[in-house]
């Protein structure tokens, strides 16, 4: 089961990587993608990172919020 999700989590991250390439001119609204573990469910995440700082982002999986920052 979790490798169906994996794989469909890929399958919409390929899509949305597509349509904003196809969908925007500015690379400037574009933030790099990382992958990071929920720290209370532990599964991976691929997230927008901010170009500085920190942002809270929600696990897709149990709705955790949690801190990712910029290195």
């Amino acid at each position: 089961m979790e490798g169906i999700f994996f794989s469909l989590l890929e399958n919409d991250l390929e899509e949305l990587n597509k349509n904003h390439k196809l969908g925007s001119n500015s690379d400037e609204s574009w933030k790099p993608m990382r992958e990071v573990a929920c720290p209370i469910c532990t599964v991976h995440l691929q997230v927008q990172v901010p170009a500085s700082g920190s942002q809270t982002i929600e696990c897709g999986v149990c709705q955790h919020p949690f801190l990712v920052s910029a290195d």
